[in-house]
């Protein structure tokens, strides 16, 4: 037990030499990813690789929970999750101008209109000029806006339990700790690889991948 401590100790001195600012939970986290039993899947066999692996299970999860939540948010109106995280974001950032809330959601300009355009005619979202900017309009969430979000709230907790509820609080925490990371750090490239081509974007990230073992 003691030389297993005195391994695990090592093992940190090593990890905090190259990343001096890692914290004890990403330390875990990375310790535990990268120590993990090799799990055969049924895809293996189909010689894809690790990264098409990710990539698929990412969008076949995604499409189990926009289900659910179309499901549950069919109960206060709406129609489909984007509209709810629209309202969602908006309600969180105030009044700003259709761009930004649309740049925020990470939307193409024309989708990104069209779903505002839906959430002003339910009378969810009013728009009004921008003092400082004439040419421009801001949004902000109405009182009716507000009431769906708050009556939607009890339905979409439903739809975490149903997504997520198979899994440990533990396991819940080191996911979330592994997608936070994801999610900072395409966050802080979103901005100059949005409109790159791809291999220039591709060159880009590939700067920060991270050491193959």
């Amino acid at each position: 037990m003691k030389n297993r401590l005195i391994e695990l100790v090592n093992i940190w001195g090593e990890y905090e030499e190259k990343n001096p600012n890692l914290t004890i939970e990403e330390f875990c986290v990375s310790y535990l990813a990268e120590n993990a039993p090799q799990t055969i899947h049924e895809s293996d066999d189909k010689n894809i690789p690790i990264n098409g692996q990710l990539a698929a299970l990412v969008g076949k999860l995604n499409k189990y929970a926009s289900l659910y939540c179309k499901k549950a948010l069919a109960y206060v109106g709406l129609d489909n999750i984007e509209d709810w995280i629209y309202l969602i974001s908006l309600h969180e950032m105030g009044t700003p101008k259709k761009s930004e809330l649309i740049y925020e959601m990470l939307s193409e300009f024309p989708s990104g209109i069209d779903v505002i355009k839906r959430l002003v005619k339910a009378a969810l979202v009013e728009e009004f000029p921008d003092e400082q900017d004439k040419r421009s309009k801001r949004l902000k969430i109405t009182q009716k806006g507000i009431a769906v979000l708050y009556e939607s709230f009890p339905y979409m907790n439903k739809v975490g339990s149903m997504a997520f509820d198979t899994m440990t609080e533990g396991e819940k925490t080191m996911v979330l700790n592994v997608l936070k990371r994801l999610d900072n750090f395409h966050a802080g490239h979103y901005k100059n690889i949005r409109n790159a081509a791809f291999e220039e974007a591709f060159a880009t990230l590939a700067k920060y991948h991270a050491p193959q073992t």
